[in-house]
């Protein structure tokens, strides 16, 4: 019974370090492949986050079979799906105002809105023409 159990946890483990790499991979290939900053975001955001996840699951699972709660997997867990979010958004924020632009013509409307910081900066010109 006690290498049937062991087998399973492998089997499990295995499934998610597959299922990290294959993320991790695809991350990988779109950091090389896509055409610009505004397409290549989500390949790292994305895709690192999940085979990130699917390999600190594995290792919590590892844990738990060994005893032990994967407390410090479960908080790197958690602390990489707050800020993968937020540093894309920043990123994405510092190309906007860097006016860079996209390849695939799909962030056209970026470049004519102002950014949160630039909005006063309009107000105030349009009251010193008046």
């Amino acid at each position: 019974m006690e290498m049937n159990m062991q087998l399973i946890m492998e089997i499990i483990v295995s499934f998610f370090l597959i299922i990290g790499a294959f993320f991790l991979l695809v991350g990988g290939i779109g950091m090389v492949k896509l055409p610009d900053l505004f397409m290549r975001l989500h390949a790292p955001t994305k895709s690192s986050t999940l085979g990130l996840g699917s390999f600190l699951l594995a290792a919590m699972i590892y844990a738990a079979f060994q005893g032990r709660f994967g407390f410090a997997e479960l908080l790197i867990t958690l602390f990489s799906f707050v800020t993968a979010p937020v540093s894309a958004n920043l990123i994405a924020q510092a190309a906007i105002h860097l006016r860079l632009r996209s390849t695939s013509g799909d962030v056209p409307e970026a470049l004519d809105r102002p950014l949160p910081w630039q909005r006063q900066r309009k107000i105030k010109q349009f009251d010193d023409e008046i």
